[in-house]
């Protein structure tokens, strides 16, 4: 099947990971897959696993010449199915869904409530709304969408890439200007107020004088960075922060890391980065907000803190620093976790039975969730 996989997202985020690892997923299984993006990372990784992209800036919903350029491909390449991400593209893929009889399949990463108006749209003109979790899917049927319509697949990530023994740790560490005996705890994700990064900071600036040795890691960019370097400098712990700006090799920088934390204090969709680190086997620290509570399970494979407490931040950090065999074991059983149900199979299996059930409605059963 010939499937067009649309994503107007600017800079790189979970959503332009979800969309590359689908498209891996998909072709996996034969079917032939396009990605419509101006992205450059992910312009970069469709070239790195020689995935076909076409380069088509959509500014708004009613961007008449990118709906032309989207027809065109979808006339030339015999497109049968747009799977589109942004909250922007919903209504063009749609029009021109509707008008060339494509199956549309709308996939949402956000908690935030839709407008009344495109609730509508997806509720009656969109074949299928996939929700990358249970919390993005309480948003959904709140907005009135239907529960039939909603199938929730988790995001995933590609564990030949996130392999932990494929890298070697020092020779990262020495890229960065760390030692090999430091402690380093990292985060990632893009440098917003709502992730957590001044709380982390802080938790971090509680820690240094009883562990000297400790780093602090922020790997990701965004308008926030400034005031988290201020911070650091006001703080006089700036020589133990560092920024490593956007990467495109995250695997690595995961290798780099002791501890990972995401200290998030906004209702978190997902967590891809979550995931990432699990997979690189890394004891994990993350606030019990959103869809993150649909992949830790407490104090088995992570610890789970109450959002915007620094306090709790540092408590969680020491109890892994201090607990070899705590820290060993939620990391082992974070690789296993990510394994069972954060896979490219299982996210691959699961949009799978989607285009079955919408080409063939009949195949759909009453137990849709």
């Amino acid at each position: 099947m010939h499937i067009l996989i649309l994503n107007a997202v600017k800079g790189w985020s979970g959503i332009g990971s979800h969309s590359i690892e689908l498209a891996l997923a998909l072709r996996e299984r034969g079917h032939n897959v396009i990605l419509c993006s101006t992205e450059v990372n992910i312009k970069h990784a469709a070239e790195k696993f020689d995935l076909p992209i076409r380069e088509i800036k959509l500014k708004n919903l009613a961007d008449i010449r990118a709906v032309l350029k989207i027809i065109k491909v979808v006339l030339k390449e015999d497109i049968k199915v747009i799977i589109t991400n942004l909250g922007k593209e919903y209504w063009p893929a749609t029009f021109v869904a509707k008008l060339l009889r494509l199956k549309i399949i709308v996939v949402r990463h956000q908690t935030n409530r839709l407008k009344r108006i495109t609730c509508w749209l997806l509720a009656r003109h969109v074949d299928r709304v996939v929700a990358v979790s249970n919390a993005v899917t309480g948003a959904l049927i709140a907005g009135g969408i239907p529960v039939e319509k909603i199938d929730v697949i988790h995001n995933a990530i590609n564990l030949e890439r996130f392999n932990p023994f494929a890298i070697d740790r020092d020779e990262v560490r020495r890229e960065l200007g760390l030692g090999n005996n430091d402690i380093v705890v990292g985060t990632a994700g893009r440098l917003y107020p709502e992730k957590g990064g001044l709380e982390l900071l802080y938790a971090i600036h509680g820690l240094i004088r009883e562990y000297p040795s400790l780093k602090l890691m922020f790997v990701g960019e965004g308008p926030y960075r400034v005031t988290l370097e201020r911070e650091a400098q006001r703080l006089s712990i700036n020589d133990s922060v560092i920024f490593t700006g956007l990467r495109k090799d995250m695997e690595r920088m995961y290798a780099a890391m002791d501890i990972f934390v995401l200290p998030s204090t906004c209702k978190e969709a997902f967590g891809m980065v979550l995931i990432e680190a699990m997979a690189m086997i890394k004891p994990v620290i993350a606030t019990s907000v959103g869809g993150i509570l649909e992949i830790i399970t407490r104090e088995t494979d992570g610890i789970l803190i109450p959002a915007g407490d620094h306090a709790a931040i540092a408590n969680a950090i020491a109890r892994v620093i201090n607990d070899n065999a705590l820290s060993k074991r939620i990391a082992l059983e974070g690789r296993r976790t990510v394994q069972y149900k954060f896979s490219e199979k299982a996210m691959g299996d699961g949009f799978e039975k989607v285009l079955r059930e919408i080409f063939n409605p009949s195949l759909r059963g009453d137990n849709c969730l």
